[in-house]
């Protein structure tokens, strides 16, 4: 029998070993990378089918002796979302993994400055003989197998000059070898891009809390300033707090998509930075409680909710700011920048509520 011949009959052997090594180790990573933050695009895998592994060793200038010559039978590919993120994930895997350096590239380091194309990590790995000693683990001791690490660029890149069919630059036709390169470049420029702009938003969050603090009229309002302020206002906390009592709730955690929403209500009332919010607060904050309490009761009937989200105030600051300015045109253009039902019917009950609460006001 020959060596070939002997490694299609040790695949055909070993395949339930094979398909048990792919599934149990795409799930052992997705636990692993979970516990150490590190959040990825995709895990994928594959067990290489008999008719792909016939055409690997029948390869012409390959000679393999032995099924424990071919590391690839299971491959894993990692997909992250930026390439900065490959080694932390490839210094992930060499703790848990038994890596053997000789078989693994880093095609990042093996592109030449000229060549298109895009290149990831390539590892070629075992199990540790510390989890090999556990029973589920033992039956893929010594079983090599390859995980791919590449960002979803690398792997876009790599997709889509796998449909086009080239491999290298030989078979590219001269005129078009330039148009790979430029390509290759912008996504390598992109790549990088996002990487930056990454690290500004985490250091634009970082320095928020001092710029807050010291510069409020410099901070503008997104997300996160929105969020900072609504989650670290003493003001604004203790008014939540008063809010859940009269909601007969607890509170919990701020929903971006509330803020979200709140961020739209804001910027059609021309609420643009932290400071103008926290005037605005200043000036109508007192009016909430008693607003809320007059808005909930309806027919002497108050209503049961199991909690409400912290940044809840803003919802009621923008009714009690458009029932004030009594502006009609902008009440609606903030009422319907939301899915709200009847815009109509709730803003008729919003100016409503105000005027009961200022002739109750007025009448005490």
């Amino acid at each position: 029998m020959t060596n070939h011949e002997n490694i299609i009959v040790s695949y055909r052997t070993n395949h339930t070993i094979y398909s048990s090594l792919e599934g149990m180790t795409c799930s052992l990573l997705s636990t692993l990378l979970s516990s150490q933050s590190l959040h990825i695009h995709s895990i994928s895998s594959r067990t290489k089918s008999i008719e792909s592994l016939s055409g690997k060793i029948n390869r012409i200038g390959k000679s393999y002796k032995s099924i424990d010559d071919i590391t690839d039978i299971v491959g894993i590919r990692i997909t992250t979302y930026f390439s900065d993120e490959l080694d932390k994930v490839s210094q992930l895997i060499s703790s848990e993994f038994s890596v053997d350096e000789e078989n693994s590239i880093d095609k990042r380091k093996s592109l030449a400055p000229d060549r298109f194309g895009y290149m990831s990590l390539h590892l070629v790995v075992s199990y540790k003989e510390d989890r090999i000693k556990l029973p589920e683990y033992s039956k893929f001791s010594g079983v090599k197998f390859e995980i791919q690490i590449r960002s979803i660029l690398q792997h876009a890149w790599a997709e889509i000059e796998h449909d086009i069919g080239y491999k290298s630059t030989i078979e590219v036709p001269e005129k078009l070898k330039r148009k790979f390169s430029r390509l290759s470049g912008l996504l390598e420029l992109a790549d990088e891009e996002f990487v930056s702009i990454k690290n500004s938003i985490s250091h634009y969050i970082e320095a928020l809390p001092d710029r807050l603090s010291e510069r409020p009229k410099d901070v503008t309002l997104d997300i996160n300033s929105l969020k900072l302020f609504i989650t670290t206002t003493p003001e604004v906390i203790k008014l939540e707090e008063d809010m859940a009592k009269v909601f007969n709730c607890s509170l919990r955690s701020s929903d971006d998509l509330i803020l979200s929403q709140s961020l739209t209500f804001l910027a059609i009332m021309n609420i643009k930075t932290i400071d103008e919010l926290k005037r605005k607060y200043d000036d109508l904050s007192k009016y909430i409680i008693p607003f809320l309490k007059v808005w909930l009761v309806k027919d002497g009937v108050s209503p049961d909710y199991d909690d409400v989200s912290r940044g809840i105030s803003l919802l009621y600051l923008t009714y009690l700011n458009i029932s004030i300015t009594q502006d009609n045109n902008l009440a609606l253009s903030v009422l319907r920048s939301a899915p709200f039902s009847d815009v109509d019917s709730l803003y008729i009950d919003i100016v409503a509520t105000w005027n009961e609460l200022n002739n109750t006001t007025k009448k005490s």
